[in-house]
Formats: C-alpha cells, structure tokens, sequence
C-alpha cells in the first residue's frame, strides 16, 4: 500500500487528464472548470465549486470519487498539495495564509501536523533502510555533509551530532564551488557524502549528485520523496514528510531522524562513543588548566 508521503503521486490534474476520454459530458464540464481554474478550486466550498461548474452537490461528488478521492474534502486537500508544489516558498505562504486566516481550530491543526508528520515519516521507512544508512555512516572514514537553505540547518544539526558521537564529519559549503572542488577531489573510496534536499532542489547540490553518481562516490541521503532527484544515484535513502500548514517545507520529521540516527550510531559501536568521550572529557580537563589556570571555566573574564 502507498503511504501518503510518497510525494510522487499522481495530482489532480494528471488524473483528471487520465479519465477524461472516459468522462460524460457533465463530468467533462466539471473537468474543464477545475483545470481551467485550479487556483480558485483550491479555495472553494463544495457548494461553490457545484455552482461554478454548472453541476449540482451529488455530482460533484460522484466526479472526486470517479478520479479516485474519498470525497471533496480529499480532492480538495490534495489539488491544494498540488498548488504548493507549483509555488515558490513566499507564494506558498501568502496561499497558506489564505486558507488557515480565522481559523479556531489552527493551534490544534498546527500541533496535529506535526505529529502527523512523524507519523508519516516513521510508517514509511523501514528497518532494512535504516539500516543501511546507519550502516554507511558507521562504515565511513569521513562523512561529507551537504544541504543548502533549510537544509542546511538539517545538516548542521546532523553534523553536530555526528561530531558530538565522535564521528570525523564536516559540513560543506555547497555554494563555494573551489571548496566543492577540494573536497571532493581530496576524497577517498571509503569517504561518505550525505546529501539532504527537500523541494526547491538546489541546483548546485543537484550537479553534485549527478557528478558523485558518475564518479561511483559513496553516497546517502534525506529528502522527501523516493522519487526526488537527489535519491537515484544514493546507496540507502531515508524518507521524511516536510509539509507544514504554512510555510513550504517543515523539518521536523528531519531533525528527528537526525536524533535516531545517532542514537542507532552509538548502540552500533559502544566501544568507540566511549573512547571517544574519554578523550573529550580529557581535552575539556587538560584545556582548563592550561587556558584559564585557576579559573572557573564557565565564568566570563
């Protein structure tokens, strides 16, 4: 069964196209309305739709159910999916906006897309996948870590948390094109690259996609759909939902992956976390003495 987050579903308009050689000619003039108006759709009542399209009530509700939804509230969710995908972020928020202004119940519908969204996230992966992510991490001599916007926050975090377990990770510059360069031509067989990407895909992280993919690099990555184009030439892919009611993308689902990711990466090798610690908690004693002699390391000069 598909899950919801696979974001490369079919949207409304392909599967109006699909079935309209099969449609009547009421149904077609419904048809004819939604593609010729998909924006006005999106924010319509069933009521408002019925009027415009010439039809009545019940059969407005009989064509969602001939394109395949569950009723109007469904087609309706998932024409204003298709909508955001078309929309730069600040369109995407000005539409949001629109559609949550007044009302009630928006704290709670805030609160249930979030967890919506982990739901989402955590049905879709399975263990085999986390595995094999973890697994490369694990394996890495060096873990490159690369986003771009809000991405990069996810990457960040990741490489905070990778640095923090005692992993050797850094966080490249995706827009320095020489510091691109250095890196990834310095970089050895058993080096990893992890490349986060939601919608808009960066054009620059792309070309690196493409180019690590040719070159046979090891690589992994998190983004919002198996069939995002960063995902093809990975080895393991972990798939999170990034929708939010109003802003374009949502991470979420990303920084907790991030969080069980290297939780699995200390259970995996107990031994090293813990050499790892000692020898921080030796720097951090040594690192006192000898910067701040007899004083309080957490007190400002």
């Amino acid at each position: 069964m598909k899950n919801e987050i696979e974001q490369g579903r079919q949207g409304v308009p392909e599967r109006i196209k699909d079935r309209y050689p099969q449609m009547s000619r009421t149904q077609r003039r419904i048809a004819d309305y939604i593609l010729d108006h998909t924006d006005e759709v999106c924010f319509q009542s069933l009521k408002e739709v019925s009027t415009s399209a010439s039809t009545t009530e019940t059969t407005m509700l009989k064509f969602c159910a001939l394109i395949g939804y569950e009723g109007f509230t469904h087609f309706k969710r998932e024409l204003q999916v298709y909508v955001k995908q078309r929309m730069s972020p600040s369109e995407t928020l000005g539409t949001n906006l629109r559609m949550v202004r007044g009302d009630p119940q928006l704290y709670h519908r805030l609160i249930a897309a979030e967890t919506r969204s982990l739901d989402l996230t955590y049905a879709a992966i399975s263990p085999e996948n986390m595995e094999a992510f973890v697994s490369a991490l694990g394996d890495a001599r060096r873990i490159y870590v690369v986003g771009h916007h809000i991405s990069e926050l996810v990457g960040r975090y990741l490489t905070s948390r990778l640095q923090q377990i005692g992993l050797d990770a850094s966080m490249m510059e995706i827009e320095d094109f020489y510091s691109v360069e250095q890196t990834v031509v310095l970089a050895e067989e058993d080096d990893l690259f992890v490349v986060i990407a939601f919608p808009h895909y960066f054009y620059m992280t792309q070309a690196l996609v493409d180019y690590l993919g040719k070159a046979g690099r090891r690589m992994v990555c998190i983004t919002d759909r198996y069939s995002a184009p960063i995902a093809a030439r990975a080895a393991a892919v972990l798939v999170c939902n990034s929708d939010h009611e109003l802003f374009y993308n949502s991470i979420t689902a990303a920084a907790s992956l991030v969080n069980v990711v290297a939780s699995l990466l200390v259970m995996r090798d107990t031994e090293r976390f813990e050499a790892h610690r000692r020898k921080s908690e030796e720097f951090r004693m040594l690192f006192r003495e000898g910067a701040n002699g007899d004083k309080d390391w957490d007190t400002p000069p």
